[in-house]
């Protein structure tokens, strides 16, 4: 059985990891096993690095998150110019869990050169997330889901096992796409994908529910879901639409916006 070294902090560091110098660990934090952590790196309190894993340089870790056995974080940029660029970072939040063999890659000198992932994730197995994506909060991943760079995920919403996700590609607040859905437009927000190449279902009501929208709520998103994908009206005549009701429900701005500011079109 390995040593470990507690320290005056509470910190359970396993005598077989290499850890840099240079690096800032908060209070409670527990790194396992045969942990690899380079330079550069702050963990936040009560997080919990697990055996085997490979945390690299330029790395931002936020209070109380899990690392599962064998993730890797902080990998160099898969973008052109790889591991020769310098200056990436990736930024992670607070309460994240990031499951077995995740890997999660800095951000290039490309795009703002930083990776973010925010609080209260859920990354399952084999989740990669590339250069310079940005994650935003309570969002679920669930096995081998692939997102190439730049790929934006807002708030909530779930991609199913094996989905993958084109470069520079948006993914809407509240939305849901099904297993092996291949998605190289965006998925306009509360909606359902799914299939290769992806199709809207309609809108993801379930997932409406358990974040606490009303029925009032969801009862104005599924009109609007019908204005756009099925009375034949034109993209601007959606939005005029939906500029007028989003006066009274907020809720359909951002449904509007990716309207107005997809360049790739969305999901239909």
């Amino acid at each position: 059985m390995c040593s470990q070294i507690v320290d005056s902090s509470k910190r359970l560091i396993s005598s077989t990891a290499i850890v840099s110098e240079c690096i800032n660990i908060g209070k409670n934090v527990s790194i396992g096993e045969y942990v690899v952590i380079g330079k550069n790196v702050s963990i936040g309190d009560d997080t919990i690095i697990g055996s085997h894993c490979v945390i690299g340089s330029n790395v931002e870790i936020g209070k109380n998150n899990i690392f599962h056995p064998f993730s890797s974080i902080g990998g160099a940029s898969q973008s052109k110019g790889g591991s020769l660029e310098k200056g990436g970072k990736l930024i992670i939040g607070n309460n994240n869990v990031i499951h077995e063999y995740c890997t999660l890659n800095i951000g290039s000198l490309a795009d703002g050169e930083v990776t973010r992932i925010g609080n209260d994730n859920i990354l399952m197995a084999y989740v990669h997330i590339g250069h310079d994506c940005q994650i935003a909060n309570n969002v679920i991943l669930v096995n081998n889901t692939t997102l190439a760079g730049h790929v934006n995920v807002n708030e909530g919403a779930i991609l199913g096992a094996f989905t993958t996700v084109r470069q520079f590609s948006t993914i809407g607040a509240y939305s849901f796409a099904t297993e092996s859905a291949a998605l190289s437009k965006d998925v306009l927000p509360y909606t359902r994908v799914r299939r290769s190449p992806a199709v809207a279902l309609g809108v993801n009501l379930i997932g409406l529910s358990r974040n606490n929208f009303s029925e009032k709520q969801i009862k104005i998103i599924s009109e609007a879901y019908r204005v756009i994908f099925r009375r034949g009206n034109t993209v601007q005549e959606a939005i005029d639409w939906l500029q007028k009701k989003e006066k009274e429900y907020n809720c359909l701005i951002p449904m509007r916006e990716m309207l107005q500011l997809s360049e790739q079109g969305v999901v239909r």
